[in-house]
């Protein structure tokens, strides 16, 4: 079922700013309660969106027309949205299609949710509730694509240079939850500095905003930037280098709480 676009004009100003989405978007388990709201959050002239009510509707849809990114929300049943992504990748896999960016959705991204959910073949994990620059950010993380200008004289370097990385965002998630702007800003400086060096400019955009953000004390913009650094060093690390991140890296995560254990 696809949804008509209509334009909301109370999120231009966030619109302009994010720039261009996916222009084909499939929403797979999406309560009636959410879809309204995550339609008009995603809603672009051109764009088309599908909506599939459960995981065989929306290998339905991937038969008849390709995808650019696909929404599944875990609220209503954490496995069944789970079920969903396997099925879509194992979807792919049969038919050497092209990997599709899956985003997850969910009520509470716990450890265990993440690590549930991107290992059945999710890319990243957001949690609700949700407001428009949040879910359009998370969604142009998941599927924008790598700017990587490799350097071939220092392209051995690529692999300990993820991994450092991903040891900077355990340490940041932890910094922001302490409040530690201090430290936040210090690990973005360093990420600025560095990774257009690396043949990675990304990282020196979202070092920099994670620089910004911890000297203004931000946590919101922290959080978003550091969910863009996850999703990426996950990707790069996928598509240049294999297995090098864990998967759970790929969540967009909530700062440790003492729950967490």
């Amino acid at each position: 079922m696809s949804a008509p676009f209509e334009p909301s004009a109370a999120a231009e100003n966030t619109r302009s700013e994010v720039g261009q989405l996916p222009r084909r978007i499939l929403l797979v388990g999406i309560s009636q309660e959410s879809r309204a709201l995550t339609l008009g959050f995603l809603r672009r002239p051109g764009s088309e969106i599908e909506v599939a009510d459960h995981a065989a509707a929306a290998l339905d849809s991937l038969e008849r027309e390709p995808f650019d990114l696909i929404l599944i929300d875990l609220s209503m049943a954490a496995t069944e949205g789970c079920e969903a992504a396997q099925a879509i990748r194992a979807w792919e896999a049969q038919r050497a299609h092209r990997r599709v960016p899956i985003l997850a959705l969910c009520a509470d991204a716990t450890r265990e949710q993440r690590t549930r959910c991107i290992a059945a073949g999710c890319d990243a994990l957001v949690a609700k509730p949700l407001d428009e620059q949040t879910l359009v950010e998370a969604v142009r993380s998941c599927s924008e694509a790598l700017q990587i200008e490799c350097v071939p004289e220092i392209a051995d370097l690529l692999p300990d240079y993820l991994a450092h990385r991903r040891a900077d965002a355990d340490a940041l998630w932890q910094a922001i939850f302490d409040g530690n702007w201090v430290l936040v800003s210090r690990l973005g400086h360093d990420m600025k500095g560095s990774g257009k060096i690396y043949g990675l400019p990304r990282i020196s955009e979202i070092g920099a905003r994670l620089e910004a953000s911890g000297k203004a004390n931000g946590r919101r913009e922290a959080v978003l930037a550091l969910a863009h650094l996850e999703s990426f060093v996950a990707r790069a690390a996928r598509e240049m280098v294999g297995s090098l991140v864990p998967p759970e890296s790929a969540g967009i995560r909530a700062p440790r709480s003492s729950s967490d254990g």
